[in-house]
């Protein structure tokens, strides 16, 4: 059976609202309803124009003149900003390269449940915001996933990145952006490429990590070669 592999880089998403320490030092209440759905802060709108760079001068230096195609990204404000930012549309046609495809998903959304910032705003609201992003048709108008009384556990994150990258192998495009979340990134890169996160090492605001997702007759059979893009 034929093998297949897409290039795809994980990125995560800027320094947000509830990622900011206070004066002295303590991170903020994730169960205050003031830090549902937060936005990305000065420093993180930053960040993610700074990781966007890195990410160009990455992709036209090993990928053979390919472009990216197909940019997926968290229904969480955060995540909508940071592909916004990192991958300014206009970039490619003075180069004469079509923009990519934009598409929310929740399958890559945060861990949800109990913490205000991982909980979503309306359907309805984020497409009328965000017109230039492909919104899933099965996404509920209201976010029916999140519970005030009860967290996401890892081993059904883990579920959601299988389903995710089962479905992320049916598509046609080969090189693929994908936008999420620490949590979700490292339960994405452990379950599947584990040396790509040594020993205690986490996925920072603004990381990415690039390499190759390979199936086989089409089932999902891992990811290979991942590793952190530095700085």
């Amino acid at each position: 059976m034929e093998e297949k592999r897409q290039t795809i880089v994980f990125m995560r998403h800027g320094v947000a609202q509830h990622n900011v320490l206070d004066k002295d030092g303590r991170p903020p209440s994730l169960k205050d309803p003031e830090m549902f759905d937060p936005p990305l802060v000065a420093e993180g709108k930053c960040q993610v124009l700074d990781a966007g760079e890195r990410l160009r001068i990455w992709w036209h230096t090993t990928q053979m003149g390919e472009q990216i195609e197909l940019v997926i990204c968290s229904p969480l404000t955060r995540c909508l900003q940071t592909a916004a930012l990192a991958l300014l549309p206009g970039e490619r046609y003075f180069r004469g390269f079509a923009e990519p495809t934009f598409c929310c998903m929740e399958l890559i959304r945060e861990a949800y449940g109990m913490s205000y910032p991982d909980r979503r705003r309306t359907k309805e609201l984020l497409t009328n915001s965000w017109p230039q992003i492909h919104f899933d048709p099965q996404m509920p108008n209201d976010d029916e996933a999140w519970k005030l009384d009860e967290r996401e556990s890892i081993p059904d994150v883990i579920q959601r990145v299988n389903f995710f990258l089962q479905w992320l192998i049916q598509r046609e495009e080969t090189n693929i952006v994908v936008i999420s979340h620490g949590v979700w990134i490292e339960c994405c890169l452990h379950a599947h490429c584990p040396q790509a996160l040594q020993q205690g090492d986490r996925v920072h605001n603004a990381d990415l990590f690039a390499g190759e997702c390979v199936s086989v007759g089409g089932q999902f059979r891992g990811l290979e070669n991942v590793r952190r893009l530095e700085s």
